[in-house]
C-alpha cells in the first residue's frame, strides 16, 4: 500500500499563519496593556519569533495595532453588521446578538475599551481610526433606524440620528461597566432593557 504523503505547506500559508499568531498576541497585549503599554518585544516573544520576525510582517506598532482593529471589526461585521446581513428594519436585533457575543469574548471587548479610551489623544496612531468607525456605524444605522421608525418599530420622537448615537453610546457605556463589575452588571439582559426604551411606548 503506497502511504500518501501529507502536503506541505506553502511559504504563503506559514507566513499567513504566523502574521494571525502576531495578531492574536497583539490583540491580548493590547486589551491587557492598552497601546501605549503593549512591548514588541513581548508579543513577538508569545508568538514565538524575535522583534526582527515581527517587523518583518509588520512594520511599526502602529501597522501592527490597525491589523488588530480590522480583524477585530471584520469578525463582528461578519457576524452581526444589519447591512451585510440584508436588515431593511430596526437593526435593534443584530446588535442584540452582538452584546451576548461580547460578553463571550471579555478580552476583545477589553481590548475595545482601553484602545478607544486612549485614541481619544489626537496623537495615537488610532485616533482616526475609531473616530471614522463611530461616523460610519452612524452612516449606516442612521437609514435602518428611520426605517424602523416608518414601520412603527422604534419610536419617532426622537431623530434617528440622535439615537444612532444613543445606541452606540449604550453599548459601549455598559461594556466598560461590565468590564468592572461582569458578576452585577449583566451587560446583555440590561441592552435588552435599554432596547424596549427605544421601542414605540
Amino acid at each position: 500500500m503506497v502511504q500518501q504523503k501529507t502536503p506541505r505547506r506553502t511559504q504563503a500559508e506559514r507566513t499567513q499563519q504566523r502574521k494571525e499568531q502576531l495578531i492574536r498576541e497583539a490583540t491580548r497585549y493590547f486589551g491587557q496593556y492598552g497601546y501605549r503599554g503593549a512591548r514588541l518585544s513581548e508579543i513577538a516573544r508569545a508568538a514565538g519569533v524575535t522583534e526582527p520576525g515581527l517587523l518583518h510582517h509588520f512594520p511599526s506598532k502602529e501597522h501592527l495595532l490597525t491589523e488588530v482593529l480590522t480583524e477585530r471589526d471584520r469578525i463582528d461585521r461578519e457576524r452581526f453588521d444589519p447591512v451585510l446581513h440584508g436588515v431593511t428594519g430596526a437593526p435593534l436585533p443584530s446588535y442584540q446578538e452582538l452584546v451576548r457575543f461580547n460578553e463571550s469574548v471579555p478580552g476583545l471587548v477589553q481590548l475595545f475599551t482601553v484602545l478607544v479610551a486612549e485614541s481619544i489623544d489626537e496623537q495615537h496612531p488610532g485616533h482616526d481610526y475609531f473616530m471614522k468607525r463611530y461616523q460610519l456605524l452612524r452612516q449606516r444605522n442612521v437609514p435602518l433606524i428611520k426605517s424602523g421608525q416608518e414601520r412603527g418599530e422604534i419610536r419617532d420622537d426622537i431623530s434617528a440620528e440622535e439615537l444612532a448615537v444613543l445606541l452606540f453610546a449604550i453599548m459601549d457605556g455598559l461594556q466598560i461597566q461590565w468590564l468592572y463589575e461582569p458578576e452585577t452588571v449583566h451587560m446583555a439582559r440590561l441592552f435588552d432593557q435599554c432596547v424596549k426604551l427605544l421601542k414605540p411606548a
